[in-house]
C-alpha cells in the first residue's frame, strides 16, 4: 500500500489583530492511499477548505501550521515548517471553488495551457497546444475553446477547463474543493461522473471535498466526516452512509434531500463551538441528543468492530 496522503495530528490556524488564534483544524490524522476517491464531508467552518488547501500547498504565508504532513513521503508540513519543492502544482493540482475567478481574463484558456505546461513540463506553444486539445476532448470540449476567454465559457465549461489543465500536468493528486458549488445543478452530477471517470482512467488519486454526503456517495470509495477542525468519522462509504456511528453525520444524512426519496428533513440544531479557545470535551457535546458525562472528556478514534471504520464518539453503539 503507498500513502499519497498522510496527515499527522496537523494543527492549521489563523492569528487576528488581537494575536488570538483560530485553528481551523485541530489535529488531524488522515491517510489517503494512492488511486484511491476520497471525499472529506462537513458544513461550513469545520475547516475541511483549509485541510484541502494544505494538501495542495496553497495555504496562504500567514497560517499557522503544527504537526506533520506527507505527500508520497515527502514532509510538506513539519511542525512550523513548509516545503512543497516539486509538490505544487507537479504531484498536486487544485480545482477550486469557483472556476470563474480561478482563470485569468486577460489569457485564452490556450494560453493558461501554455504558461502551464511550460512552468510544469517545459513545453513550447506549440506542444502544450496539442496536449490541450488531447485533454479537452476527454473533457468534452472541442479545440475552438482554445481561443477564447473565460468569461465566454459558462460556468460548467470553465470547470471542464480546470480539471483539463490539472490532468494535462500528469499530476498524481487533484484535490477539488466544492467543484460544483458555483455551477448549475442540472451540470453537478455531470462534472462529478466526468471527474470520477476521469481519475480513474488517468489512475489519479481524488480527495474531494465537499458539504453533500449525498455527492460523495456516489464518486468516493471512503469518506472521512469532520467536524470542529477535527476527524470524527472515516470509513468506506457504503458503510458510513448506510450504517453512520457519530450523532454528527446521522443528523448531517437526515438533513440532506435525496432525489426519489419523500423523508421528512431535519435541520441540524444549535452552533459549532468557537475554534478560537482550545477545548478538550467532545467538539459536538452541546447539539447531540446522546452526551452524557463521559462527554466532557473528548473521545479518540475508536475502531468500530472489525471494520476499517472510526468514530470519535463515546456512544458509537447506541448511534446506529
Amino acid at each position: 500500500m503507498v500513502l499519497a496522503i498522510q496527515a499527522k495530528n496537523l494543527k492549521i490556524g489563523y492569528m487576528d489583530e488581537e494575536e488570538q488564534i483560530t485553528w481551523a483544524t485541530r489535529g488531524v490524522d488522515l491517510s489517503v492511499e494512492e488511486g484511491e476517491s476520497f471525499c472529506i464531508v462537513g458544513e461550513s467552518g469545520c475547516g475541511k477548505s483549509t485541510l484541502a488547501s494544505a494538501i495542495a500547498g496553497v495555504l496562504p504565508p500567514h497560517a499557522l501550521t503544527m504537526g506533520k504532513l506527507y505527500i508520497f513521503n515527502q514532509l510538506v508540513i513539519n511542525e512550523s515548517e513548509r516545503n512543497y519543492n516539486g509538490i505544487r502544482g507537479k504531484v498536486v493540482s487544485l480545482i477550486p471553488q469557483n472556476p470563474g475567478t480561478s482563470l485569468n481574463p486577460f489569457l485564452t484558456i490556450g494560453d493558461h495551457f501554455y504558461y502551464i505546461l511550460r512552468d510544469v513540463k517545459g513545453l513550447s506553444k506549440s506542444d502544450s497546444i496539442k496536449i490541450a486539445q488531447e485533454y479537452l476532448s476527454k473533457v468534452g470540449l472541442g479545440k475552438d475553446v482554445l481561443e477564447k476567454y473565460p468569461h465566454k465559457l459558462s460556468g460548467g465549461m470553465q470547470q471542464r477547463v480546470l480539471i483539463a489543465i490539472a490532468l494535462a500536468s500528469e499530476v498524481k493528486i487533484i484535490v477539488a474543493d466544492e467543484p460544483t458549488s458555483s455551477i448549475d445543478a442540472n451540470l453537478r452530477a455531470q462534472i462529478l461522473n466526468l471527474l470520477s471517470k476521469l481519475v480513474k482512467e488517468f489512475k489519479v488519486t481524488l480527495l474531494l471535498v465537499t458539504h453533500d454526503l449525498a455527492s460523495a456517495s456516489k464518486i468516493c470509495d471512503r469518506i472521512a466526516v469532520m467536524y470542529a477542525g477535527k476527524v470524527i468519522e472515516t470509513g468506506l462509504t457504503s458503510s458510513i452512509i448506510s450504517k453512520p456511528r457519530h450523532p454528527y453525520t446521522r443528523m448531517l444524512l437526515d438533513s440532506v434531500p435525496l432525489l426519489g426519496s419523500k423523508k421528512s428533513l431535519n435541520p441540524l440544531p444549535g452552533e459549532p463551538p468557537s475554534l478560537v479557545e482550545d477545548f478538550t470535551w467532545c467538539s459536538f457535546r452541546d447539539r447531540c441528543p446522546f452526551r452524557i458525562e463521559q462527554c466532557s472528556v473528548e473521545p479518540p478514534l475508536i475502531p468500530v468492530e472489525d471494520e476499517p471504520h472510526l468514530v470519535r464518539c463515546w456512544r458509537f453503539r447506541e448511534v446506529s
